[in-house]
């Protein structure tokens, strides 16, 4: 079993094919024997990730700062829920917990964990697997 760290968008305003991607891709994952390891939100992609993971009988680790957490977008469902004093606490800690890396559509802050995890690859700091799920050509 693998703990795969997924990066994607969790705005409130996605339509709901992206909510639907981000289920089928939690459920794959617990269903194929992998841990998730998610930003931590209860929102968007992020928290639709995460509950079909947990469908599936998956385990979900949450990693999340603490400012977010304060602002109650914490997923309270996670198995287990791991606060940071911030952002680049958050991307380290995944870094540490995931084996390999899926990142689906998402805003600036899943390109930034994106190319976080792709420059670290780069650098030879890891060499953990990193993909980008090009769902309906989001990223072309």
């Amino acid at each position: 079993m693998a703990a795969i760290g997924v990066f994607c968008g969790s705005s409130r305003l996605l339509e709901p094919h992206w909510l639907d991607l981000a289920y089928q891709v939690g459920t794959t994952l617990a269903s194929r024997g992998h841990l998730l390891v998610s930003g931590g939100g209860s929102v968007g992609m992020m928290g639709t990730l995460a509950e079909g993971a947990r469908a599936a009988g998956g385990h979900t680790i949450g990693v999340i700062p603490r400012s977010l957490l304060d602002l109650e977008v914490g997923d309270q469902d996670a198995d287990e829920l791991l606060v940071t004093d911030g952002m680049a606490a958050r991307k380290v800690l995944m870094i540490e917990k995931s084996d390999a890396f899926l990142t689906l559509p998402g805003g600036l802050g899943t390109l930034d964990e994106l190319f976080e995890v792709w420059t670290t690859a780069a650098l030879g700091i890891h060499r953990k697997p990193v993909v980008v799920l090009d769902h309906g050509g989001f990223y072309a």
